[in-house]
């Protein structure tokens, strides 16, 4: 009997619209199909298949040891709805802060001094025997570094995860928040060293407030400048501005966001009181394809600006009101979904879990209970924090093969005497 040839393109054809669980299992069939499933054109072309994301929710205490990533198909239900989840992660890192999501991996800040990039789809592939040795290396940590001027430690940069797809290449940007520093480095995932080079902005020198927004290549983020950077406090003249990275040149771009934008009595439009320096309510989301700002709500409405054209500085801007079941809520703003939905957060934890989408067209809004999750452990964690250190991100979640963690090389032993004569 002749044996039964199925073409490449085929079997490649086959393994695209398989789930990342059954290909990350049929690597052990072949050393064909291992080759294909962990090759780089394979991992893209899967990524960039339309399959619906599933839901990514990350509990991080500053304080704590552990960092909870519950993953949960989308609830893509009009109404009221609820979701079961069974994919829950504890992740050990020594951090304890989420910065941003990209293209199926998240940045994860491992205490004062760390930054690691998380690939969850991964690591809740792992096998039970496998569990416990896979903790310790769930999150690639990148090289501490200190800066060059006084202080050369603390405070600790900004960071966020971007995506080259030119080159192929993931790159961690940070930027610094101290206004007399301002020393701006960028890194690579996986490029041997991972050393940190200067990624300076003279032209404009600014100082970031937000978290930053990934899209098509750009990292964008929330910031001010001003001409006295060297103030101890921010000063009243201070120009806001929204930041733009390109992540395959490594150079910034800015948008100047008009004055006529800024609440009265702010320095910034960044900032959530007029007296704050630090603190913001403002996140940025991809409105359709555009840079949007989201205000967190306040007093049972919130604000939405898109920039509409970044040359000529038009913007638009929008009030959204709350359905009285949920006015007396306080929220966090998230960022936008597939659905084109803008996610809220309460601040206080309920058992069980719930999110609430806003529907930006429609001004509706619509609840989402999470069970599953352990409410009690977390609402404990929240209780005894400072504040601002117990934070929750939800966001789609694209699953990504690509494994994050590189294996340590094992060095060849020198060859003896005898060997050698």
């Amino acid at each position: 009997m002749k044996p039964f040839y199925i073409p490449v393109d085929l079997q490649i054809n086959i393994l695209l619209g398989l789930p990342l669980k059954s290909l990350l299992r049929f690597r052990c069939v072949s050393k064909l199909w291992s080759s294909i499933i962990t090759s780089r054109d394979f991992r893209n072309m899967h990524l960039n298949i339309t399959a619906p994301p599933r839901l990514l929710i990350v509990f991080a205490d500053f304080y704590g040891e552990k960092i909870l990533v519950a993953s949960t198909p989308n609830p893509n239900a009009p109404s009221h709805s609820s979701s079961s989840n069974k994919d829950l992660i504890l992740v050990k890192t020594e951090g304890k802060k989420v910065y941003n999501a990209c293209q199926g991996l998240i940045c994860i800040g491992a205490g004062f001094k760390d930054v690691g990039i998380c690939n969850p789809s991964k690591n809740r592939q792992c096998s039970k025997k496998k569990k416990e040795k896979a903790k310790k290396r769930q999150v690639h940590t990148f090289p501490y570094f200190r800066f060059k001027y006084i202080p050369q430690n603390f405070p600790r940069a900004m960071y966020m995860l971007g995506y080259d797809p030119v080159e192929d290449q993931y790159k961690v940007l940070a930027l610094d928040v101290w206004r007399s520093r301002l020393e701006h480095k960028v890194a690579v995932l996986g490029s041997g060293e991972e050393t940190w080079r200067e990624a300076p902005c003279v032209a404009y020198p600014h100082v970031v407030c937000t978290r930053g927004l990934y899209m098509s290549g750009t990292i964008y983020y929330g910031a001010y400048h001003t001409d006295s950077p060297h103030d101890p406090v921010i000063p009243k003249k201070t120009k806001s501005i929204i930041g733009r990275f390109d992540v395959r040149l490594e150079t910034f771009t800015i948008i100047k966001v008009p004055s006529r934008l800024v609440p009265t009595g702010y320095h910034s439009m960044w900032l959530a009181e007029p007296r704050e320096s630090t603190l913001t309510d403002k996140t940025l989301i991809n409105y359709r394809g555009r840079i949007g700002v989201v205000e967190n709500p306040r007093e049972g409405s919130f604000r939405l600006w898109v920039l509409e054209d970044a040359e000529k500085e038009v913007w638009s801007m929008n009030t959204f009101a709350l359905p009285e079941s949920a006015a007396g809520l306080d929220f966090k703003v998230m960022e936008t979904f597939s659905s084109g939905e803008v996610c809220l957060v309460p601040k206080k934890l309920s058992d069980p879990f719930c999110l609430f989408y806003y529907n930006l067209e429609e001004k509706g809004m619509r609840s989402v209970t999470i069970e599953g999750l352990p409410m009690s452990e977390l609402k404990k964690a929240q209780t005894r924090s400072f504040s601002n250190s117990f934070s929750v991100s939800v966001s789609d979640h694209y699953e990504n093969s690509m494994s994050v963690v590189q294996k340590k090389k094992k060095r060849t032993p020198c060859p003896s005497k005898t060997e050698v004569n």
